[in-house]
């Protein structure tokens, strides 16, 4: 079984009318019963607007102590910032970048930095003094560019040529930092618990409406997938939607009907859950979610790191990208 009964009976025990209440249906109904209450809490916008009172979702949400960095393509200005689970946020620096063409990267060689919301998939040191003492690789590009059509490769962060008197720094599409400001960066940081937001637009605070809606969403999402709720299911996705392997909804459809028809008993669990911002020339309201999700039924066992892309269109949320 997967709820921790520990953490539940602490949880009870806050104050004497909730320990009462529930102690009453475990002891009468069991966990499980327990277990439902709170699956239908977490599908309440309430509940989480509640839960978020004290939040500072400015930038997304993190269930993981997260380090941010947001590049400005117009003001030429990259600042860093760090979070920790319970939403505190900290501006650690701001400072001036070289960045490629304004615009939405759309084909190798156009000499734009790409815009959206990305992972820092490596820090190493570039074979090649070109690019400065140290070098963050990029999660460009993400599934959302690929199924958009989208191509090219080494978006990194780096820094100024080691010799740049005779190298003056340039880009085709990364961004630039000089030296000094770059070591400060990949001395603070965690690369592997980084996220990096590229905008041009003037990025709009996230507002703590829209992380509720969106966290409440999640979990209804959740519970109709575990209850084999197929109709429910399919409901949250876009009409517009595609798979990571390119599947588009009536394939997908097809593929979780049958899976569904078994019945399985699924065990679905889901952690570290981050929402971002998806900077877009549109300024569509998109937005990307991490999670590490374990499921597990008698035919099958997934433990590993699941992205979601949504969209908020007349106050109704869909998943339209799903890997």
């Amino acid at each position: 079984m997967f709820v921790n009964i520990r953490f539940l009976f602490l949880l009870f025990f806050t104050t004497a009318v909730f320990a009462e209440n529930y102690i009453d249906i475990y002891r009468h109904n069991g966990i499980k019963e327990v277990e439902k209450i709170f699956d239908n809490k977490l599908q309440n916008v309430s509940y989480w607007h509640n839960y978020l009172k004290d939040y500072n979702t400015t930038y997304g949400y993190f269930e993981k102590e997260k380090y941010i960095i947001i590049a400005d393509k117009k003001s030429k200005k990259l600042k860093l910032f760090h979070t920790d689970e319970k939403g505190n946020l900290k501006e650690l620096f701001a400072k001036k970048i070289i960045t490629g063409k304004d615009g939405e990267k759309k084909k190798e060689g156009d000499l734009i930095t790409p815009l959206g919301t990305y992972k820092i998939v490596q820090r190493f040191v570039p074979k090649d003094s070109f690019y400065g003492p140290v070098a963050f690789a990029l999660s460009y590009p993400n599934t959302f560019d690929e199924l958009s059509g989208r191509d090219g490769h080494g978006i990194w962060i780096h820094g100024y040529p080691l010799d740049h008197e005779k190298r003056p720094p340039v880009t085709k599409g990364c961004m630039v930092l000089k030296n000094d400001q770059l070591l400060d960066l990949n001395n603070t940081i965690d690369p592997q618990n980084s996220f990096v937001i590229i905008h041009e637009n003037n990025l709009k605070p996230l507002s703590k409406d829209t992380v509720s809606s969106i966290l409440a969403f999640v979990y209804r999402w959740k519970n109709a997938w575990k209850n084999n709720d197929i109709k429910k299911y399919l409901s949250f996705y876009s009409k517009d939607f595609k798979r990571y392997n390119g599947q588009n909804l009536i394939t997908f459809s097809n593929e979780k009907r049958r899976i569904f028809s078994r019945g399985d008993k699924k065990n679905i669990i889901f952690k570290h859950i981050s929402i971002l911002p998806y900077p877009n020339l549109e300024n569509k309201p998109i937005y990307k979610l991490f999670f590490y999700e374990i499921y597990k039924t008698k035919h099958y066992s997934f433990k590993g790191n699941k992205e979601l892309y949504i969209k908020i269109k007349n106050n109704h949320v869909k998943i339209f990208i799903e890997k």
